[in-house]
């Protein structure tokens, strides 16, 4: 997450304004690298989110330069008059990416916190130099001005929706959860969250937990009737 482009529509500046907010006037791309074509650099893909139209508190007021009146009116007539996008890619599931106790710190009540060991790949900035990339050709070629990049990707772990750590597998020497989400190890646990996910792809994993979710309480309500648990 971090990388994204953002547009003037010129034909937008000085028209008059519009009550957008609250209206679903985002839009999103769905992933298009690495489907058919393979792309030069980097595996997986990832998608945009964007948003144009009129805010209660215009974004680009801070870039905005001047004061007084001529200030005033320069952030009038281009409210509504920029477009943005920003990217969302897949990290890839790296055994180098674990989380353990530390060994030093503990919290309130004694007990040791957890430590992250994860840091980004070159498959990660290859592929945010291409979101930017990417970005500003799409922008072009719809005939908006590109007034501005962000190439910067943020902190690891700025964007993760709560995911990893406790990897789905068949194997216990490799994974912590079957199949159901049950531990390999404590039979009558099952941890139905996103803790299963080694990688969240580049959409949003909600639905997939839910589903996942589903497919385990179905199998512990046999399980409970089989007397398993």
């Amino acid at each position: 997450m971090g990388p994204g482009v953002t547009g003037l529509i010129k034909e937008l500046v000085g028209k008059p304004h519009t009550l957008d907010d609250g209206r679903p006037g985002g839009f999103y791309i769905p992933r298009f690298r690495n489907l058919k074509d393979r792309q030069p650099g980097f595996i997986r893909g990832y998608g945009y989110e964007g948003n144009s139209g009129h805010s209660m508190f215009p974004a680009h007021v801070m870039d905005t330069p001047g004061f007084g009146g001529q200030f005033k009116r320069s952030v009038r007539d281009h409210s509504g008059a920029f477009i943005s996008m920003g990217a969302f890619g897949e990290v890839l599931p790296r055994y180098e990416s674990y989380v353990d106790l530390d060994p030093e710190t503990k919290d309130a009540w004694g007990i040791p916190v957890l430590r992250f060991h994860y840091h980004f790949s070159d498959n990660e900035r290859k592929m945010a130099e291409d979101m930017v990339a990417t970005g500003r050709e799409m922008l072009e070629a719809a005939g908006i001005e590109v007034v501005g990049t962000d190439e910067k990707v943020l902190t690891e772990g700025w964007s993760i929706h709560e995911l990893g750590t406790a990897r789905m597998g068949n194997d216990p020497k490799t994974s912590v959860l079957n199949q159901f989400q049950q531990s390999h190890d404590v039979r009558n646990l099952f941890v139905v969250d996103g803790s299963s996910h080694v990688s969240a792809s580049c959409q949003n994993p909600t639905w997939t937990i839910m589903a996942l979710a589903w497919r385990s309480c179905d199998h512990l309500a046999d399980e409970f009737r089989k007397g398993n648990v």
